[in-house]
């Protein structure tokens, strides 16, 4: 039989449980507004588009020049790697944070 003892409130135990869960909420809310503002560009191009303003072709254009271009999706994929080191993903609180932030952030 396994028994289970229950943490101790230390100070040091109540910080690394803690420090994972308010990084983790932060982390969730920035997600939760990059989110909205993305939808937001979106339904303005799209708006844009339909009144006639700017053609398709002044959106697409630059995208299809920017994805073909490689150094900059490089550029961010390095970074987002470096970033994602300093996330502490795979703390259970980290993750509840997370949830919490783009649930209710």
């Amino acid at each position: 039989m396994v028994t289970l003892l229950p943490p101790d409130l230390s100070a040091t135990f109540l910080v690394a449980a803690i420090v994972p869960l308010v990084i983790g909420f932060i982390v969730g809310v920035i997600i939760r507004n990059a989110i909205k503002i993305g939808v937001a560009l979106a339904v303005l191009v799209v708006l844009l588009i339909a009144v006639g303003i700017i053609t398709p072709s002044q959106i697409i254009t630059p995208l299809v020049a920017m994805i073909k271009s490689g150094a900059t999706s490089t550029t961010i994929t390095t970074y987002a790697n470096r970033v994602a080191g300093y996330l502490p993903y795979s703390s259970l609180t980290f993750i509840i944070g997370l949830a919490v932030g783009l649930l209710k952030g």
